[in-house]
């Protein structure tokens, strides 16, 4: 709390280094949420992709039989 011979002044560079302090923090947090986010993105990105792979071997070959085709150096 202020004392009672606290002058304004020095109220407020209290005030003012605490909003420093708040405003530092502030953008320290946003740069953390922005950098998750754009890792969020990639690892949805990734998880879609890794899905439609999965979903496309379940599906089974692709109307090819294996066993027929020959290399080409046959």
């Amino acid at each position: 709390m202020a004392s009672a011979d606290e002058t304004t002044e020095e109220r407020l560079v209290r005030i003012e280094t605490a909003m420093a302090h708040l405003q530092h923090d502030v953008e320290e947090l946003n740069n953390s949420l922005t950098e998750h986010f754009r890792r969020l993105q990639n690892f949805e990105q990734r998880f879609t992709r890794i899905e439609h792979e999965m979903s496309t071997l379940a599906e089974g070959p692709d109307g090819r039989d294996a066993e027929s085709e020959r290399p080409p150096h046959y």
